[in-house]
């Protein structure tokens, strides 16, 4: 590691506001705030990881930027919110949202979307049926050493396969490892910026 460098290669200092959002939850993901968040579930992810997440992210609600995270999805699946939740995963993000409106929170915050995401793999909203989605153990048991491209396939998955934390019908492989190459560039010119000790 060089001089003005932080773990992972990137250049250390003031994130770029044009990318605030991405920055958000970039330093959720490598952070022990995704741990306390998921009640210790969740592990902090590589800069790796988290970039390969946030192509998915990208692809899955349409946004760049992540600016829209309440999106409902435009095609046959209905899926919500910044994973598109749908099915039975959908109903308990519904019934948190309007929970959420209820007490004044806005849903579209990064803050809300982070906390439910984590809540939900950590199977604080289960129906009684079961595990939504922390059955997969899809954290717990990634693979070490993925490059971005690589954790943007393993997050992806695929319904067909029953794998991955997505599982879309239509993996779109290509376009989320796109962006997750793209948030990575970002990450390496110093653009985003990883948490004290993330990466």
């Amino acid at each position: 590691m060089t001089p003005g460098q932080a773990p992972g290669g990137c250049i250390s200092g003031e994130p770029s506001l044009a990318h605030a959002n991405l920055q958000h939850w970039l330093e959720f993901f490598c952070s022990s705030a995704v741990t306390e968040a998921s009640l210790g579930v969740i592990q902090p992810l590589t800069a790796e990881e988290a970039c390969g997440f946030l192509g998915c992210m990208v692809v899955e609600t349409g946004e760049p930027e992540l600016e829209d995270l309440d999106v409902i999805e435009a095609g046959s699946g209905a899926g919500r919110g910044a994973m598109q939740y749908t099915g039975v995963r959908r109903t308990a993000y519904d019934a948190a949202r309007s929970q959420a409106i209820s007490e004044g929170i806005d849903p579209n915050s990064n803050d809300w979307q982070e906390q439910y995401f984590a809540e939900e793999y950590a199977g604080l909203h289960d129906p009684p049926e079961g595990s939504l989605i922390g059955w997969t153990r899809v954290f717990e048991d990634r693979p070490h050493g993925m490059d971005p491209a690589e954790a943007a396939a393993y997050w992806t998955g695929s319904a067909a396969a029953a794998e991955g934390y997505f599982r879309p019908g239509t993996p779109h492989t290509e376009l989320r490892q796109a962006e997750a190459h793209r948030i990575w560039e970002l990450l390496q010119s110093g653009e985003l910026v990883l948490p004290p000790g993330g990466g």
